[in-house]
């Protein structure tokens, strides 16, 4: 008799994953079935959620990810709130953790003080809430090196390429090891949204895919950066846009303009703005529950997300208990009920800004035209080594402001900052602060033709991707 019950019951819970390994779709039917995606929510938690930093390095005990609990049941009910489709869920970051029970390492969630298999929870509420589920993976990590850690602990931010500290591990048969848990122990997967920041791990991209698809040759594969691979582009902070619009991309512009193999297009970035201080891909501080992004911004991309056929991944980090933020919540749940109604927004006021000159410039490809051409993905930056510059606009004849939009373009660089006028021949301050992020704010009304954003100091070399002034 229990051989009979074990049977039925390998039957119902295996047979369906394994017949999802088994026949391989064909690529236009899958790639329908990844756009019909549409939206989902990427979900990034770990140590980064309690360092208050993007990178954690320098931690020597799992009890660091100190959550208190992990409600996946309430991540979902958010993202079906939200008219999302699918959850996005970090497995394991640069620092090595792993977020399931892998047999692979003692790094892991179930040797923290949670002690929960949290891919596997998560699995469980997707399929409750007839959610898809797809993993980022972090190819290299650094728990797989000798890493050169400072004495006092954590390193804070990300360190710049060619410092000592910055290390890529490799193990390839680990990361292989990794992968086919993930692809054989917790159902099917729709996409890996594989990072790229430490590297390949030693396995190259093309074998990672075919390793990947040895388990699940119906999962698309996804790389931010480095050798294009897989049918799925991945756009970290790009924007919507057709398979091939380089201009929707950030790091992957190249592979964009070149590669073939893409049929579906996958674009992220943060729910939670730019800010001085604490995380922003992870949860931050509580002193920044109350920042989040407008739905206005997160609707207006995925109606574009809708037309061009893209998948929209926005991240949401869960806080210390293991929830999403009310704030977030709130907002998801506005962007959901527009999805639903098939609610229209007005349309994108028109830019007052006819033409632009900056204090000095990067390079060529980072003029001042850079910051009012309405393409995010593009930018001015000052000259190298500075820490201060500024911005002029001309609006070619005097008008009428009462609205200005600035974006730093998650650089968060500005430490004091002033927005002026040209009258009576001198500049005159309109707005000041000490951090701009993503800046939208009235004004006035101010009547002028010349404006100046006046960065007086800056952490590093100023960078604008905005600058939009309004009626």
């Amino acid at each position: 008799m229990f051989k009979e019950v074990l049977a039925v019951f390998i039957t119902c819970v295996f047979l369906p994953f394994a017949s999802t390994a088994a026949e391989k779709l064909p690529d236009e039917v899958r790639a329908q079935q990844i756009k019909d995606l549409k939206f989902g929510m990427f979900i990034c938690w770990s140590f980064s959620t309690f360092s208050g930093y993007e990178w954690t390095r320098g931690v020597e005990d799992v009890s660091f990810f100190k959550a208190t609990g992990c409600d996946t049941d309430q991540w979902c009910q958010v993202a079906k709130d939200a008219g999302m489709n699918y959850i996005l869920f970090l497995t394991k970051h640069h620092d090595g953790f792993c977020l399931w029970d892998t047999a692979t390492t003692d790094w892991k969630v179930t040797n923290a003080p949670l002690g929960v298999d949290v891919l596997a929870k998560l699995r469980q509420s997707c399929d409750k809430y007839g959610l898809k589920l797809a993993l980022y993976f972090s190819e290299g990590d650094w728990t797989w090196i000798e890493a050169q850690v400072p004495e006092d602990g954590i390193i804070p931010g990300s360190p710049k390429f060619g410092d000592p500290i910055w290390r890529q591990g490799e193990n390839a048969e680990l990361k292989k090891a990794q992968l086919e848990e993930l692809c054989t122990q917790y159902g099917p997967i729709e996409f890996f949204w594989m990072d790229h920041a430490q590297g390949t791990g030693g396995l190259d991209h093309a074998a990672t895919t075919e390793w990947v698809h040895r388990f699940q040759p119906n999962c698309f594969v996804g790389y931010n950066h480095g050798e294009p691979s897989g049918r799925l582009v991945l756009r970290e902070r790009g924007t919507p846009g057709p398979i091939g619009d380089a201009a929707a991309s950030r790091y992957n512009k190249d592979a964009e303009a070149s590669y073939k193999g893409y049929l579906v297009a996958e674009f992220t970035y943060p729910i939670l703005p730019p800010h001085q201080g604490g995380a922003q891909w992870f949860y931050s501080l509580p002193t920044h529950d109350t920042l989040c992004l407008p739905p206005e911004k997160i609707y207006r991309d995925y109606l574009g997300a809708v037309k061009h056929g893209n998948i929209f991944s926005l991240d949401v980090g869960p806080d210390y208990a293991g929830r999403i933020r009310d704030i977030d919540a709130k907002t998801l749940k506005q962007v959901g009920d527009w999805i639903r109604s098939g609610h229209e927004l007005p349309p994108m006021p028109e830019n007052l800004i006819k033409s632009a000159k900056a204090s000095s410039i990067w390079d060529a490809h980072y003029g001042p035209e850079c910051a009012i051409d309405a393409d995010e993905s593009t930018r001015w930056g000052a000259a190298r080594n500075s820490t201060s510059g500024w911005l002029e606009v001309d609006l070619g004849e005097e008008k009428s402001v009462n609205r200005v939009v600035i974006n730093e373009a998650g650089f968060d660089r500005t430490q004091q900052f002033e927005l002026q006028v040209w009258r009576n021949d001198a500049w005159e301050p309109i707005l000041s602060g000490t951090t701009i992020g993503v800046l939208d704010k009235p004004i006035g009304p101010i009547k002028g033709q010349r404006f100046r954003l006046d960065i007086q100091k800056a952490s590093d070399v100023p960078t604008i991707s905005v600058f939009a002034l309004y009626e």
